[in-house]
This record gives structure tokens, C-alpha cells and sequence, in this order.
């Protein structure tokens, strides 16, 4: 009687644990969030700590490239100076595919809030990452966005 208790209380937990996204999934989703938080935060420490050091990362902005991690920063060091913006993640649509073991695709659509002293203005996209996982953890290995709309105020 007692273990049927016993296997009756735990049934929920492993059914549960079976619907758990695995931790690759949730360490990928971690690194997006605290990489959006580092941008609202306009953290350039925390953004480039982020990224991978690497020669090959990618980081576009529609038809604007660039390429290695230190002209993205100064890219975004440059776009910090000129506006006041935020980024506006819509997480209840954000798709992570883990590709591998080390290895994910992130799909999220955005919105990016730009105020400049002439006007305020909004833009939606949506930025497509990878990321890989390096002996230092998680890291983005491109940044992809493709804006969609835009609307001035």
C-alpha cells in the first residue's frame, strides 16, 4: 500500500520532468535574456562577454555587417552615443532548435524603441542567433536582424 503511494505521488514529478525543456534549451534561453538585459543595460562588458571572441562572428542589422566581436561593440558603442534605445523581446514567441549538443538556433521576434532628440521611433524585427556552447559556457556566435516595421512618432 505504502508503495503504491510512494509510485502514485511521484508520477507527477516524472511526467513533469519529461516535459522540461533540457538544460542546454534553458542555458541557451539564459544567455539570450541576460544578452537582451546587457543591451537595455547598454553593458558593453556584459555584450562582449557574450559574444564569442572569434573573427568569424556576425553581426547584422538588415543590410549593415560587421564582422568579429570588437566591430560589433563599437558598432553598438556608436548607436548607444547617437539615441537612446531598448530592445522589447517578445519571450512568449521566442524559439530555440538546439542543433547539437553544443550548437542552437534562436529565433525571437523584437521591438526596438529608439528616442533621439528629434524623434521617437519603433522597430520591429526579428533577430536570429546562434550560439555555442565554449568552455566558458554559452556564447552568441552571430546576431542577426531583420527588421519588419517601422513607425516613427
Amino acid at each position: 500500500m505504502l508503495a503504491g503511494l510512494v509510485l502514485a505521488a511521484s508520477l507527477p514529478a516524472v511526467a513533469r520532468a519529461a516535459n522540461d525543456p533540457s538544460k542546454g534549451w534553458q542555458d541557451v534561453r539564459a544567455l539570450v535574456v541576460r544578452f537582451n538585459d546587457a543591451q537595455n543595460a547598454h553593458n558593453l562588458d556584459v555584450i562582449g562577454a557574450l559574444m564569442t571572441d572569434s573573427p568569424t562572428f556576425e553581426w547584422s542589422f538588415g543590410q549593415y555587417q560587421q564582422h568579429g566581436r570588437d566591430a560589433a561593440l563599437a558598432q553598438l558603442a556608436g548607436m548607444y552615443q547617437r539615441a537612446d534605445w531598448s530592445v522589447l523581446p517578445d519571450y512568449g514567441n521566442l524559439d530555440i532548435r538546439m542543433t547539437g549538443s553544443s550548437s542552437a538556433d534562436i529565433n525571437v521576434p523584437v521591438q526596438y524603441k529608439v528616442s533621439t532628440t528629434a524623434q521617437d521611433s519603433t522597430l520591429t524585427a526579428l533577430v536570429h542567433e546562434q550560439a555555442v556552447k565554449t568552455p566558458d559556457g554559452w556564447r552568441l556566435s552571430s546576431v542577426q536582424v531583420q527588421p519588419v516595421e517601422s513607425t516613427v512618432q
